[in-house]
């Protein structure tokens, strides 16, 4: 008999990888933007409840829209049960423009995280987080806030499905997610919907504790009540995560 590894996981791979390249040829396509991420994450658990991390990345706008921007995030959690998890952060922006200007954005979040279903070869999980942003700006000199509500549900799946995650075992991501303006505005005119993302990717157990993953997501944000001022864009995103000691 013919294992999963050999004909399986190969039609698996196959079937996806032709997928992704659809999305990533249609994202391109259809977005006005294009941005490059690169991340590089840090896990420290410090005990079986609890647990923070560290994340860093540097962003960089393409297609006629050009900025750059680097950020830095801290998240500490703590694990209720077997399914639920809260955690509070706070992430750094600064972003350079064409025209040189200089937005700083500090962000503050709280976030509800739930696993389920949790199946033999695949997960699903959902988080619900609520974000607060405080900007300021270098030329304009002046400063505004907003607040947010993310909802985003995610699943991860092995190419070969046997096989549980590992090392040395590839899988692939899908993402959904939505935001909304509950209270705060950027814009003159006020809208709840603001953005929808979603995209496909893939991921490699290197060791286990290191994981490198990249995703392309397609990113469509309205801009005021008017559902006809829109823009699109295509992120490409590669990360790298790595737990450095697991706590006792």
């Amino acid at each position: 008999m013919v294992s999963c590894v050999d004909w399986r996981g190969k039609m698996m791979i196959k079937r996806t990888i032709v997928f992704i390249c659809i999305f990533i040829s249609g994202a391109a396509l259809w977005a006005q933007k294009q941005e490059l991420r690169t991340l590089l994450q840090e896990q420290f658990k410090v005990s079986p409840l609890w647990k923070t991390s560290f994340d860093g990345g540097y962003y960089r706008g393409y297609d006629g829209v050009e900025w750059t921007r680097w950020g830095i995030r801290n998240l500490t959690a703590y694990q209720l049960n077997d399914h639920i998890s809260v955690d509070v952060g706070v992430m750094y922006n600064r972003t350079a423009t064409s025209d040189q200007e200089v937005k700083n954005e500090f962000r503050p979040h709280q976030s509800i995280k739930i696993s389920y279903p949790r199946l033999a070869h695949m997960s699903f999980s959902h988080r619900l987080r609520m974000e607060e942003q405080f900007y300021t700006y270098k030329k304009a000199e002046k400063s505004e806030n907003a607040s947010r509500f993310r909802y985003q549900i995610k699943t991860e799946r092995n190419f070969c499905t046997p096989k549980k995650k590992g090392v040395n075992i590839a899988y692939w991501i899908a993402s959904l997610e939505f935001f909304f303006n509950p209270v705060g505005k950027l814009q003159d005119d006020y809208i709840l919907f603001n953005r929808g993302r979603h995209g496909l990717g893939v991921g490699y157990q290197l060791s286990a504790k290191t994981s490198v993953e990249g995703m392309v997501l397609y990113q469509h944000t309205h801009n005021n009540t008017s559902f006809k001022d829109y823009s699109d864009m295509a992120i490409i995103n590669f990360s790298i995560k790595n737990s450095l000691f697991s706590g006792s």
